[in-house]
């Protein structure tokens, strides 16, 4: 495999969805790092409890291991992407996602939004994540940046654009290879 595309941003931004999108255009496999939350971190999101950098460990090295699985493996739908989503809301976080990772392997796509627009977004949403914790995603966002020491590459998207939009600048923009298997 070539290169793992993380869709990150607070939750609301549009990981699922944009990463599904994605996903299919790409014609290569998909992940939402939801799936690799524990029962108990769900619990104390759905209930309104923001998690800790300790809460979030485990499953940060989960996602990590799953990302160098991917990129070791000759035995995907399409050798060259897959997308992955996680929130990565701290450069610390990234760091951990990234660690001994060629820069070019990854690219962390931030899907960023107004906190107006992103509430707009989880009002009447069917997911454990709980609104209320809107703020505190906010709070512990670090704005990624292009710096050299990052193990990554970073890319910054809008997501006030439809999907099919911000896909396709996320494929134009990062020169990303869309097969057509037709």
């Amino acid at each position: 495999m070539e290169k793992v595309i993380l869709l990150m941003g607070v939750s609301g931004s549009g990981k699922t969805s944009i990463g599904m999108n994605l996903s299919q255009h790409l014609k290569c496999g998909f992940n939402d790092a939801d799936e690799y939350h524990s029962q108990a971190n769900k619990d104390k999101m759905s209930s309104g409890i923001a998690l800790t950098d300790e809460d979030r460990l485990p499953w940060l090295q989960t996602i990590h291991q799953r990302i160098v699985d991917l990129l070791s493996s000759t035995n995907s739908i399409n050798s060259k992407y897959h997308v992955l989503t996680c929130s990565a809301l701290k450069q610390q976080y990234r760091d951990i996602l990234s660690k001994g990772i060629d820069k070019d392997k990854l690219l962390i796509v931030h899907l960023h939004g107004s906190k107006e627009l992103i509430a707009q977004r989880l009002v009447g949403r069917n997911h454990f994540f709980n609104p209320k914790l809107l703020d505190s995603q906010f709070d512990t966002l670090e704005i990624p940046s292009h710096q050299p020491s990052n193990s990554y590459t970073f890319y910054k998207v809008e997501i006030s654009n439809t999907i099919e939009e911000i896909v396709k600048l996320i494929i134009h923009d990062n020169n990303l290879i869309v097969h057509d298997n037709n």
